[in-house]
């Protein structure tokens, strides 16, 4: 009588297990019978390709860095040739953005002066410290070393962003903007202590100042 109730409870634990067993391998081949169809899912991560700014490019950031930075107005003469960061003119503004684009300015007037004396025959004595951050000296070495462009701004095919633009009398010098105005004529990043240092004032000037110069600087790239 114990010996048959032993067998019967064995019976039903087998039975159970064989049951669980058909449900394993039954839900395992229904698994793969709903999934055979589909594709393995890969995600991939976006690959962000960091663009490489050019030096005219890199010339126009500099020239709106010194211009967002507001460098007090100051003509000063400092030993080394240098204002600091805090002061600056209109000429500091150039070789400034010049700077960021990898060209040392001061050095390659310096240079010019030093080769070409003649082209600068209203230089008395040369001054490394201060001979760079002159009006004249950049006119007569940018149409020297620079693209010489029209002075007709209406003219607007023939303005990019990061020509150079001198003023009246060589009293003034700027950086064409790569923004425009509703007549698509460029604004202009320049420090003549204004409040806003870029600034649609390309025209005005035209007819007040007068442009005497437009230039466009060659970069190796």
């Amino acid at each position: 009588m114990i010996y048959t109730k032993k067998k019967k409870k064995l019976k039903l634990k087998f039975q159970w297990f064989l049951l669980l067993f058909i449900l394993l391998v039954g839900g395992f081949f229904v698994y793969m019978f709903l999934n055979q169809d589909k594709e393995e899912v890969v995600i991939e991560e976006p690959i962000v390709e960091v663009k490489e700014l050019t030096q005219v490019e890199k010339l126009i950031l500099g020239a709106r860095k010194d211009a967002l930075a507001m460098p007090a107005y100051i003509s000063a003469y400092y030993s080394g040739g240098y204002p600091p960061d805090n002061e600056g003119t209109c000429t500091d503004l150039v070789w400034r953005a010049f700077k960021e684009a990898g060209i040392l300015l001061k050095d390659l007037v310096d240079e010019d002066i030093k080769n070409n004396r003649s082209n600068y025959d209203h230089i008395k004595y040369r001054d490394p410290n201060i001979d760079f951050r002159r009006v004249q000296n950049l006119t007569v070495y940018f149409k020297n070393h620079a693209e010489v462009l029209t002075t007709d701004i209406y003219d607007t095919a023939e303005w990019k962003a990061g020509d150079i633009v001198v003023f009246g009398n060589d009293e003034h010098i700027g950086i064409v903007s790569d923004i425009r105005n509703d007549n698509d004529i460029p604004f202009l990043i320049h420090n003549n202590d204004q409040p806003v240092r870029e600034e649609d004032r390309l025209e005005y000037g035209y007819y007040t100042m007068g442009i005497t110069g437009h230039y466009r600087f060659r970069f190796d790239d």
